[in-house]
């Protein structure tokens, strides 16, 4: 959009929130995906900037999002702004001149800039931004380090999410550690660990929520815009032939090896544990992943062809899957539909062209992604379908993803389709999901209830029904 255009009008809940950012020098905009964080962000730096009390923002931003903050900027602002690159001579244009309002970096350059963006930030009054602030989610990672030594240096801090507690309560620890210096949430990590974590679960949330939510502003969908309703499918398959034979001998083989180990053992090999249930869940997905001589159809890619069938007459689809061999077997079994593909290994441009493509070819019915390149910051409300061939444990990748196509833009009623083998442990993952949904909606003050089991992280008797399934299964969770 040129900068001649009249920016859109902001929602009432948007004008809340920019006055919420204006009012508080440190705080977080938890908006549910899809309100306009973004635009509420904007309007409040560039009012602080009119009123000369700011003198612009530093957005810290995943590299994938680079650009559309930019086209943002773009359509809300009459500010300049400049872009860092990719590389350090390309970063370097953006210091060339320090007369842009909006600064925007991705997070895995802040270590490598660290000296020169610290200089940015003492030049003159800034606010530092972190965009999908659930990437610092993990206290000691370098890129977390690396943005909480530059917050001392910020005249205003800002945090926004959509997920605060992107898999689990302790993803906010960092997050309010960069609002607020540890006065919310303890000074380090393992102060936050021995006030609130049991070891198998959690304690005193009520508090942990509390202490969090008084430094944000969250706002669901529901009680902020009149977006049509979400509707969940749950396809239930039956896997068969060679698939359930590969699938039932890994199952055999790791039931055998778990049940070998003690309970320190068990927990000395927990990651390689959770590696082979995503295996299973590869297989149970499509064993051509990790079998090059399979043949078959899968399962559920024959589902597929059905529900594609069905919805692609009229309407634009996603598919989503977080393994990249089944995002090029997708995009190669159905070149009618003009399939374009968003996956990890893609560069900007290639993922920007797709995007583009998807939205504005009619021609083109499928978008084939992986929700951990593609979950944040895009809006694809073309579709209004989104079919999950898989998903791993990842609860931010699950929520972010399908809430691209609902959002402010879409008129038209969505449909969430989830393909699940029976009897495999795509069960067990659809429980882990919704247990996480569940502890990180209680925690965000989405919801006042939550039942015991969730806060000891308690798992019903389904793994090892699934593990062992000539017992009964007790305990189901669907």
């Amino acid at each position: 959009m040129s900068r001649g255009n009249r920016p859109p009008a902001s929602l009432p809940h948007q004008i809340a929130g920019t006055r919420f950012l204006r009012e508080n020098e440190r705080a977080a905009l938890f908006d549910e995906q899809g309100l306009g964080k973004s635009k509420q962000l904007i309007d409040a730096v560039s009012a602080e900037v009119a009123n000369a009390t700011l003198g612009g923002a530093l957005i810290v931003c995943p590299n994938g999002l680079k650009t559309k903050w930019a086209e943002e900027v773009e359509r809300f602002s009459t500010l300049p702004y400049a872009v860092f690159g990719s590389g350090r001579k390309a970063r370097r244009v953006a210091f060339r001149s320090l007369r842009a309002a909006f600064y925007i970096i991705n997070y895995e350059a802040v270590h490598a800039e660290l000296a020169s963006l610290r200089q940015l930030l003492r030049f003159k009054p800034m606010a530092l931004v972190l965009d999908e602030s659930h990437r610092i989610k993990t206290p000691d990672s370098k890129v977390t380090r690396a943005v909480l030594q530059l917050r001392t240096e910020a005249h205003r801090r800002y945090i926004l999410t959509g997920t605060p507690v992107a898999n689990k309560p302790e993803d906010v620890w960092s997050q309010a550690f960069f609002l607020d210096d540890g006065v919310a949430l303890g000074t380090t990590f393992e102060e936050f660990q021995r006030r609130f974590c049991t070891g198998g679960g959690y304690q005193s949330v009520d508090e942990m929520r509390e202490r969090i939510m008084h430094l944000a502003l969250r706002r669901t969908k529901e009680g902020s815009l009149e977006l049509p309703p979400k509707q969940f499918h749950r396809v239930s398959v039956e896997l068969s032939g060679r698939q359930r034979a590969l699938y039932e001998q890994m199952r055999d083989e790791l039931a055998v090896w778990v049940r070998s180990l003690s309970g320190e053992d068990v927990q000395k090999h927990g990651e390689l544990i959770f590696t082979r249930i995503l295996r299973l869940a590869q297989i149970a997905s499509n064993p051509g992943l990790i079998d090059a001589g399979y043949d078959e159809v899968p399962t559920k890619l024959a589902a597929l062809d059905d529900l594609l069938e069905a919805y692609t007459t009229e309407r634009k689809v996603i598919v989503w899957s977080s393994f990249v061999g089944n995002i090029q077997a997708v995009a190669a079994r159905y070149p009618h539909l003009k399939p374009v593909r968003i996956y990890g290994e893609q560069d900007s441009a290639a993922r920007d062209h797709a995007v583009r493509t998807f939205r504005g070819d009619p021609s083109v019915r499928l978008l084939v992604a992986n929700p951990a390149a593609a979950r944040e910051g895009l809006t694809l409300t073309e579709a209004n379908v989104a079919i999950y061939l898989d998903r791993t444990f990842n609860l931010v990748d699950y929520l972010q993803s399908q809430d691209r196509i609902h959002r402010i833009s879409q008129t038209r009623e969505c449909d969430i389709v989830l393909l699940l083998a029976a009897q495999t442990v795509d069960e067990f993952i659809d429980f882990a999901l919704e247990q996480k949904h569940r502890l990180a909606r209680f925690t965000q003050k989405d919801v006042d209830h939550i039942d015991a089991d969730d806060l000891a992280l308690r798992k019903p008797d389904i793994l090892q029904a699934l593990l062992t399934p000539q017992l009964p299964q007790r305990g189901k969770s669907r």
